[in-house]
């Protein structure tokens, strides 16, 4: 697994993939305009053999392309064939290789191996840019549709405590509600992200999901369930705030 920054491009022949630095460069430089080889040679600071060699490859692949001058035809210039789709986040990227490196050692630990891999296969998406966030949220929703029928309560505070004992029993984490103006859930060792390190945002988007389809359902009301604090924001716990409409 590579530790470099990647980045994934849309072409006519397919979504790719690069993870080279120096054609990560000559793409972000050729997303401003079209340049001649020899200004390519100065902003990326390569010999010209080297250059050649990166182009052509980009040219293969069908993300750049290549144009003469028609004046002085021993002028080539180059300009971007393809679209942007994502960009590597670099905390994201080492947690992934982070977890990568440990699956082997849960080797006849069950919920430890599957644990691991639901978070490789989240990390492994979002090192590669892509926001799996609003997509687990649907998910979580439609999750917490299926489970409400099973919930008894109609009641805020009862519903939440009822939610704590399935939490605690499907070894998601320790939940404890805080009743408020806003009400919120707490969650410590999560299942989703207790592992993971400061990335600079909330990550539990499929617990979200979860909480707000089954307190929509039980209780008959529209909700937003948002998280504001995670392992993901530099926290200890997980904080999520009940808005009910």
């Amino acid at each position: 697994m590579s530790q470099e920054k990647v980045e994934i491009y849309s072409t006519k022949k397919g979504i790719i993939a690069v993870d080279s630095p120096v054609k990560n460069r000559i793409l972000q430089k050729l997303q401003e305009r079209e340049l001649s080889f020899e200004e390519l040679i100065r902003v990326c600071g390569k010999a010209k053999s080297t250059m050649s060699v990166h182009l052509n490859d980009l040219l293969k692949m069908g993300l750049i392309y290549k144009r003469v001058d028609p004046v002085d035809r021993r002028k080539k210039y180059f300009g971007i064939n393809s679209d942007l789709i994502v960009s590597s986040s670099p905390p994201v990227t080492l947690h992934y290789i982070k977890i990568l490196n440990t699956v082997p050692s849960f080797k006849g630990d069950k919920y430890g191996f599957l644990r691991s891999l639901f978070h490789l296969i989240r990390c492994g998406m979002e090192s590669y840019g892509i926001d799996t966030r609003p997509a687990l949220k649907k998910i979580g929703h439609d999750v917490g549709s299926m489970l409400a029928p099973s919930f008894k309560s109609s009641k805020l505070p009862d519903l939440l405590n009822e939610v704590a004992a399935f939490w605690k029993e499907q070894g998601l984490g320790k939940v404890h509600a805080e009743m408020g103006v806003f009400p919120t859930i707490i969650v410590e060792d999560c299942f989703d992200c207790g592992t993971l390190p400061d990335v600079g945002r909330t990550e539990c988007s499929l617990d979200e999901g979860i909480l707000e389809a089954i307190i929509e359902e039980r209780l008959k009301v529209k909700c937003s369930v948002d998280e504001i604090e995670c392992h993901g924001t530099g926290h200890d716990h997980c904080k999520f705030e009940v808005k009910i409409f």
